[in-house]
């Protein structure tokens, strides 16, 4: 598909060139600070569950604040982790139906391998049938003071589910004492496609002094789309068939009711609809577009997604600690309709016992949702002291239903009538200790222990695809463990190292019949665990003027959990070879002349199989995981500087590069002779390089800027999968957005 991508980097390089090397005749006459020096500003994360500076915290992290990128119409998740190291983001351009990882913990089972958090609620299921990985959060819209990507292992402080690490979501604290108002709107126009605008608000209210304040934040996004469907496409020709809307609200009450004691209270309601996929079809090998660059044959797709979630957050400080609890329940509803016909119909012909071809429909519906309650008792160290340490404990439980059927088409043959239900209860201990050796150098250690109940049960009507099974349960006891050394020779430097494990729950298996009616699933998906070991270093250098944060890692994967197939249907397992994964990544913010900020930031990620896999997906030793580029870079670079007395103004430019991808295996011949046939067949993502740019204005109150992302509208793949069917492949891409160039006004009072 080399003929698909447009040969960009010099001229993206060149365009942020443009925007900002002509300025350098301008700096020169800018002030700094009172003392006439430039420095960086401190940061401040929560990432290890109390608040650090971002230099001193022995973790990889990087904060980034969704309003800085909003400025130049960057206001989606897959936006935000393309200028994070160490991060990738797969799939379409649904804000669902997507996933995050970190570190080469690839997405190969049904368990989430990044945990998302808003605050202190962790969101999303824990269970393999309920779609965690897939159904995630696209909060950056939302009322959030800054994103934290936090890699690595963070099983200790986080629990399951957090093997690659951890993104959080941190929302703003309303003002218990001044009125705060924003409001900002987008119109875009789409190459390709249709316009799109996007609406957002903020008011905050300060209720009683120093004690009480609210706010509530909302938005509409209206995404116009650039996918058409063909005339031959089951459901006939259409237009854009890509687009959505989705709306959130997101409310907020603090309450200081003593010197002592605080509340939270959180509520969060989103709401996303769309009419179609972001998928294009290729064929091969070699795997090339059947129907154009912006053309699926998919049949008509209608989703429908409702999340909600309510928090509330109690602290309470003591003589030299403090309480933490955090109460959250969540309740998610996805439900979609398509016609699946060229993904399934060779299925349905060979269930019902027709001559290939004769189904025409494969009518799809099917609902996803989770309910689940969280509550997590946490108590803090908060004097100084030789020892700091963080002790607490963890209750989860969940309940989730999948139905799902499957009808062929002309005949109405019912292929599938699915109800699914599972559940999963987590009861853990933790707790965390650093002690200080010396004011230069200290050492920790944390645990986390956790018990897990799942279970599983299915009906199912026609029984062809899968059979009936009552209630079955598993249980299972995890051990979880985090060491870290930091050395900090002066205030400008920080060195550390982390040795961590992480791991995602047991759950009881759902059976899968071949074509003799035997089950040919395992009866139980098996824990999977890993140990990672990291060396780091932060630092400040140049007079305050340059920050860097790198850091190098090696992974030991066990017994990932995986999807397996059997003609055309997928259930859980694991796989039969671990994994190995290491890479390093660097970032960087150098701040030269008062006004200009420019960040670089670089990853390598290299995860293969250690043996030949032979029973889930197929593949030889030594292939590399799908969906994880070995190379991403970033680079972004802003400019503020005044034109008037009452004009400031701004120019931002950035570069977003995602290498090659593997979106399955290519198996092969293995060392004794065997053939081993995957069944995720391999086809290659080309990388792909954005630029982007704004220019703003900002006068009074009033901020105005012109931007364009995918500046040179290259075309490229974000994601893709090649899913075994009855008698062939079907393969399917995910088109990266096009040129969009937009107006965004925004007001803050």
């Amino acid at each position: 598909m080399k003929g698909f991508r447009k040969n960009s980097l010099s001229l993206a390089i060149s365009t942020l060139c443009l925007g900002v090397l002509p300025l350098n005749a301008a700096l020169a006459q800018d002030e700094a600070d009172e003392d006439g020096a430039l420095g960086l500003e401190e940061v401040i994360v929560t990432a290890s569950r109390r608040e650090e500076s971002l230099q001193d915290t022995p973790l990889a992290v990087t904060a980034i604040v969704p309003g800085d990128l909003a400025e130049s119409g960057l206001v989606r998740l897959r936006e935000v982790i393309e200028y994070s190291p160490g991060v990738h983001y797969a799939g379409g351009g649904l804000p669902s139906g997507n996933t995050v990882t970190m570190r080469g913990v690839a997405q190969l089972g049904r368990i989430s391998t990044v945990g998302i958090y808003l605050d202190e609620i962790p969101l999303g299921s824990s269970t393999s049938f309920a779609a965690g990985p897939s159904l995630q959060f696209d909060g950056v819209q939302g009322d959030i003071q800054r994103i934290e990507t936090i890699r690595g292992p963070q099983g200790t402080l986080y629990g399951s589910s957090a093997m690659g690490g951890v993104l959080r979501y941190i929302t703003k604290d309303p003002s218990e004492n001044d009125f705060e108002a924003n409001f900002s709107g987008e119109y875009m126009d789409v190459a390709h496609g249709s316009s799109s605008n996007n609406l957002t608000g903020r008011v905050g209210i300060p209720i009683v002094d120093d004690r009480l304040g609210f706010s509530i934040a909302a938005y509409r996004e209206d995404w116009g789309g650039f996918i058409d469907r063909i005339a031959a496409s089951p459901t006939g020709a259409a237009t854009d068939v890509d687009a959505y809307e989705r709306t959130g609200v997101i409310s907020k009450l603090n309450a200081n009711v003593t010197d002592r004691f605080s509340a939270s209270l959180q509520f969060v309601d989103t709401h996303i609809e769309s009419t179609g996929a972001n998928t294009v079809a290729v064929a091969g090998p070699p795997y090339e577009l059947v129907n154009g660059p912006y053309n699926t044959d998919e049949g008509a797709n209608t989703l429908q997604d409702d999340f909600t979630i309510a928090g509330l957050t109690l602290k309470y400080d003591f003589d030299g600690a403090q309480l933490v609890s955090s109460t959250s329940w969540q309740d998610r509803s996805n439900t979609n309709s398509a016609d699946l016909v060229a993904t399934f119909g060779g299925l349905i012909d060979l269930l019902e016992g027709n001559t290939p071809g004769t189904t025409t429909a494969a009518y799809f519906t099917g609902e996803l949702a989770t309910e689940r309650f969280v509550q997590e008792l946490r108590l803090d160290s908060t004097t100084d002291g030789p020892m700091e340490w963080t002790v607490g404990a963890y209750y989860s439980t969940e309940d989730s239903g999948n139905i799902q059927t499957l009808q062929g088409g002309p005949t109405g043959f019912l292929a599938l009538d699915v109800d699914l239900a599972s559940g999963l209860d987590e009861f853990a201990t933790f707790g965390n200790v650093t002690y200080f050796l010396s004011d230069q150098f200290d050492i920790g250690a944390g645990v986390r222990v956790a018990w897990i109940d799942s279970s599983v049960s299915l009906t199912d009507g026609p029984g062809l695809i899968v059979a009936n099974l009552p209630e079955t349960n598993s249980s299972d006891t995890v051990d979880t463990y985090s060491f870290t050394a930091r050395y900090r020779p002066n205030d400008d430097l920080s060195l550390y190292g982390r040795i961590a494990s992480g791991y995602r729950p047991e759950n009881a298996n759902l059976p899968l019949l071949d074509v003799n009616g035997n089950n040919a699933a395992p009866p139980i998906i098996e824990t999977d665990t890993l140990w990672s070991y990291e060396v780091g270093a932060k630092g400040v250098t140049a007079g305050g003027q340059l920050g860097y944060d790198v850091a190098v890692y090696y992974i030991a994967w066990d017994d990932p959990q995986v999807v397996t197939f059997v003609n055309g249907a997928s259930t859980g397992g694991n796989a039969n070879s671990d994994v190995t994964a290491y890479g390093f990544e660097a970032s960087a913010t150098w701040v030269p002349v008062s006004g200009l900020s420019i960040t670089p930031a670089i990853s390598y990620t290299h995860s293969t199989l250690d043996d030949d896999e032979t029973a889930a997906f197929g593949a030889l030793a030594g292939e590399e995981l799908p969906l994880l580029p070995e190379f991403t870079a970033s680079l972004r670079a802003t400019y503020d500087f005044t034109v008037a007395s009452k004009y400031d103004a701004f120019v931002v430019g950035g570069l977003r590069y995602v290498g090659e991808r593997n979106t399955g295996f290519q198996g092969g011949t293995a060392d004794d002779g065997t053939v081993v046939t995957p069944l995720i067949v391999n086809f290659d993502l080309e990388s792909y390089l954005v630029a982007d740019l704004g220019i703003g204005m900002r006068f009074g109150n009033v901020t105005t800027t012109l931007f364009g992302n995918n500046l040179f509208d290259e075309y490229g793949f974000t994601g893709g999968s090649a899913r075994p069917t009855v008698g062939g492949v079907r393969a399917t891409a995910n088109v990266l957005q096009p040129r969009t160039i937009g107006i965004r006004v925004a007001y803050d009072y």
